[in-house]
């Protein structure tokens, strides 16, 4: 496992300038940055660097001095009890900024894990505060993710205290394919690494009570999963049995980009 302070090392040692990729990222494309400000952003970065998987970027309680933006594979966020039992709070796709919290805190209560191999530019914390006070438009799309990952935050603890544990694997399902923007005429079809292990520490289930609710989807003809993909044929009908409305994470952007 590759230490936090190694890993940013290799940040650093890297010369490599992946900046175009920061295109595709949530960051980039929430609509509220200048192209001025979109360039002081790039300029700002670390290299990325290509992370195997189930590698620690940051560990829970460590001190933390850089945001981490997934351009590509999958991460999360955790956090453990005293017994070791997992907890995940967040599941980051490519485009997602992982930990916002270092904006503000020397160390955190979670920990962030590539899920599958990954890349990851590094903002680091210093360099982000100082873009934020010079850019207003920086400043307010840090918020605005912020606030998205609290909204997605309420709908998971309505989940996990008080949804169906089948309703809970519904909505999560639904809740990636809006976040992936893979809908199409009703039906759905993204990529899918996460093991049943990793789907049981997010929903508060064991990976045998997971396999059994996947299992119940598929006979009900709502999933199907073969080879890391996963096909939702009636997204309407998935959403019904999830209670999953859409509205919460603010898909179409900020609806304001001035402050007056």
């Amino acid at each position: 496992m590759i230490a936090a302070h190694r890993l940013m090392q290799a940040f650093n040692r890297l010369d490599v300038d992946d900046a175009e990729e920061l295109i595709d990222t949530r960051l980039w494309n929430c609509g509220i940055l200048s192209i001025e400000e979109r360039h002081a952003l790039r300029d700002a970065m670390l290299t990325a660097k290509s992370v195997p998987a189930y590698t620690d970027l940051i560990r829970e309680g460590d001190d933390t001095g850089s945001l981490f933006i997934v351009l590509s594979g999958w991460a999360c966020r955790y956090a453990t009890t005293n017994a070791g039992a997992r907890q995940l709070s967040a599941i980051m796709v490519p485009g997602d900024v992982g930990n916002l919290g270092s904006l503000m805190f020397d160390r955190l209560g979670y920990g962030m894990r590539t899920l599958t191999k990954a890349t990851v530019v590094a903002l680091p914390r210093q360099r982000a505060l100082t873009l934020a006070a010079e850019h207003p438009g920086i400043g307010r799309a840090f918020t605005w993710l912020s606030l998205i990952e609290n909204a997605i935050l309420s709908q998971w603890t309505l989940s996990l205290g008080r949804r169906l544990s089948i309703e809970r694997l519904a909505h999560f399902l639904c809740e990636l394919s809006a976040r992936l923007g893979a809908e199409r005429d009703n039906q759905s079809r993204f990529a899918f690494p996460l093991t049943q292990e990793t789907i049981a520490d997010m929903l508060g289930l064991t990976p045998i009570h997971v396999n059994r609710k996947i299992q119940q989807l598929r006979a009900s003809g709502l999933v199907v999963n073969v080879d890391r993909t996963m096909w939702l044929p009636d997204v309407a009908r998935l959403r019904a049995l999830g209670g999953f409305d859409p509205g919460y994470l603010h898909l179409g952007g900020p609806q304001i980009t001035q402050i007056i």
